[in-house]
């Protein structure tokens, strides 16, 4: 019996001993998961360590085949984007994912590695960039052939600036409009990457054959009418209905591409339509408004002077054949 109770005394002080190594075990355990998780939300959970003696095993040979090249050269890496990948917000990420990946290369043994991303993101991000790109050469070749040209027409640099403006304000009002109307009727929340392009080569080729004619007429009416108001308000009048018109047929030219089911035809036949709406509107209100800031001598008296001595010099001259020819005839 006394055996035994040793034995009992032996066993519970065992037991006791285990019971106070657990507990020594979970907090030990506790603070490694503290640790860990302290570690995740810093920049060092962004790294991914392995000893050499596991790259080495053979038991991780297998992974490095699915993932490297024989030669262990190329490898290869997958990752899986928790957002659409024909959206902005996915190539946004791409974009981000490549920045971050050349910085990360020229600081370690890498540098001088090749790398490149594939799929459905990356061609849409490679996509915006290509269209972006022809998108804004093709806008400064306009833009600059215009301005040359409505210098030229308007014999006025801040009124060829102030044609361009409307027109670049029409297109962006036009372009917005047609994005919201697109999200509403035609359940599509983004424009397609073409649509801005098309839409700007239209809007401002139309927007400009309209100012040409205006201010062609503005000008062909200077011997007529000297007072500005006046002129600018007949010019619009005249070249308006004209335009109106041909607003209207360009309109429903373009209306007919809607039934086409083709989104962009669709979007790049609304944005055009209200943007010659809005061109019509706009362009005779902006440019006579802005007639006495783009032509300061116009209100001149001196200028009024010799506009009204130079219009009444033909009358005088037809008046002395007259004269002389009604003399002959009393002689």
């Amino acid at each position: 019996m006394k055996a035994l109770q040793t034995q009992m005394q032996q066993l519970q002080q065992g037991l006791t001993s285990a019971n106070a190594g657990l507990s020594r075990v979970s907090t030990g355990t506790n603070t490694v998961n503290d640790y860990l998780k302290e570690m995740q939300k810093s920049y060092l959970g962004d790294t991914f360590y392995m000893p050499k003696a596991s790259v080495k095993s053979p038991s991780f040979t297998p992974s490095l085949d699915a993932f490297m090249s024989k030669d262990r050269k190329i490898t290869q890496i997958t990752f899986i984007l928790n957002s659409d990948p024909s959206t902005t917000k996915s190539a946004n990420r791409i974009r981000t994912i490549t920045r971050d990946v050349n910085a990360k290369l020229k600081d370690s043994s890498l540098n001088n590695a090749k790398f490149a991303i594939g799929g459905q993101s990356s061609q849409t991000a490679d996509l915006q960039k290509t269209a972006n790109g022809d998108f804004l050469r093709t806008v400064v070749i306009m833009l600059v052939g215009i301005g040359i040209a409505l210098m030229f027409v308007t014999r006025s640099l801040v009124q060829a600036l102030t044609i361009i403006g409307t027109l670049i304000v029409t297109y962006f009002g036009a372009l917005q409009i047609t994005r919201w109307l697109s999200s509403y009727l035609l359940f599509q929340n983004m424009l397609t990457w073409n649509t801005p392009f098309f839409s700007f080569i239209m809007l401002v080729a139309l927007g400009v054959d309209y100012s040409i004619f205006l201010m062609m007429r503005y000008r062909d009416d200077a011997s007529a009418i000297t007072d500005v108001r006046l002129r600018i308000t007949n010019s619009a009048t005249i070249i308006g209905t004209v335009v109106i018109s041909a607003a209207i047929i360009l309109g429903g030219t373009f209306a007919a591409l809607i039934p086409s089911n083709v989104l962009t035809l669709i979007q790049v036949a609304i944005t055009v339509i209200i943007g010659l709406v809005i061109l019509v509107i706009t362009l005779p209100i902006i440019m006579s408004a802005m007639v006495k800031w783009t032509y300061p001598y116009v209100n001149d008296k001196m200028y009024q002077k010799a506009m009204t001595s130079k219009k009444e010099q033909p009358n005088r001259r037809s008046s002395k054949p007259k004269t002389r020819t009604e003399n002959h005839s009393n002689q």
